[in-house]
């Protein structure tokens, strides 16, 4: 963007709606409920939590409204999960009285997601969906220029020192 007069916004905002399922399973003489992460998808422009059940018993639970935001300050981040062998996206989410699990943040922080799961939070991740994957890609070109690498300079044989 640089010579077009335009300044990248410092943060960018994507609405997304996470849809997390929950399947009952035996354990012990008891039924537990197992989660996962069955999609992420762009908000249609709802909010609020639906849920629908499956013939197998299984239930999702769709939350809209939440927010993927991107900082210029953490461009550097998204930087190397964008460039890492699988680029993802992580959904932080907390225990939650009414439904049991209830995501509350969706992140490319690797170090955010390190930090949140310290604090006990359950974590999914999935591969970062193509369509959201080209807008974060412009948002870090935009933001993040990385350094050049700096190998290790060689010595030429006759710089090497005699007293070895």
């Amino acid at each position: 963007m640089t010579g077009t007069g335009v300044t990248p916004p410092e943060q960018t905002d994507w609405p997304l709606t996470v849809v997390i399922r929950r399947t009952m399973r035996e354990s012990k003489g008891w039924r537990v409920p197992t989660w996962s992460l069955a999609a992420i998808e762009p908000a249609q422009g709802r909010s609020g939590m639906e849920a629908s059940r499956h013939e197998d018993g299984a239930r999702d639970f769709a939350w809209h409204g939440l927010t993927l935001r991107l900082r210029r300050s953490d461009a550097e981040t998204y930087w190397f999960n964008l460039t890492s062998q699988q680029p993802s996206l992580f959904v932080i989410c907390r225990e939650d009285p009414q439904y049991g699990l209830m995501p509350a943040m969706v992140t490319l922080d690797q170090d955010e997601t390190a930090r949140q799961q310290e604090s006990e939070a359950e974590i999914f991740s999935t591969s970062l969906p193509e369509w959201l994957a080209v807008e974060v890609e412009r948002f870090v070109l935009a933001h993040y220029r990385p350094s050049p690498r700096k190998g290790k300079r060689r010595r030429k044989p006759q710089e090497q020192s005699h007293d070895q």
